[in-house]
């Protein structure tokens, strides 16, 4: 069993005050974490001291522990994967949902002319069985390389003239009113 806490050589501990002092200048504020525990368990600190002082579990200051002692600077510096929810279109799936944009909404059976993620939504659920949120849809296309464009929105009988003279004029008019009754 490994011991508790940890003991350093005045060479490892010299190289964990380099790296921390990198990670600070480089805003790498996880790894300046973890190398801070390290440093303080070194000065004599127990690992709930070090816990509780980087707000994190005392499991996890152990975790970096163990992480140092079998792969040194190198594997407290790696974040681990994102342990998130499985996704819910299998790589397939997406490529496949990457041709069908491509495509275009006619050539995927559909009556309109654009994408839009509600439309992405009805394609998934009939096409994959998948229902996603209108927020997920969007990372999603993002990931999948396509980028979001919405219309610019222009009337066609704008009179530019009378626009400027309402921002300019009127406008000002009406905030100056409102701030003498208080209601601005």
């Amino acid at each position: 069993m490994a011991r508790p806490g940890l003991r350093l050589t005045p060479e490892e501990r010299q190289r964990i005050i380099d790296e921390r002092e990198m990670a600070r200048r480089n805003k790498g504020w996880w790894v300046s974490t973890r190398l801070r525990c390290l440093l303080m368990c070194d000065e004599g600190k127990t690992m709930e001291q070090a816990a509780q002082i980087c707000e994190v579990a005392r499991s996890t200051v152990g975790e970096w522990i163990r992480k140092y002692r079998q792969g040194g600077l190198q594997a407290i510096s790696q974040r681990g994967p994102y342990a998130g929810k499985a996704p819910r279109l299998s790589p397939v799936q997406s490529q496949e949902l990457r041709e069908i944009i491509r495509g275009g909404p006619e050539a995927a059976g559909l009556d309109t002319g654009v994408w839009t993620a509600a439309v992405v939504a009805e394609v998934l659920r009939k096409r994959f069985g998948v229902r996603l949120s209108l927020s997920q849809i969007r990372r999603t296309l993002r990931k999948l390389g396509f980028s979001i464009h919405y219309p610019r929105q222009r009337l066609s009988k704008a009179d530019k003239d009378r626009q400027r003279a309402w921002v300019e004029v009127t406008l000002p008019e009406i905030k100056k009113k409102s701030r003498k009754t208080g209601a601005y």
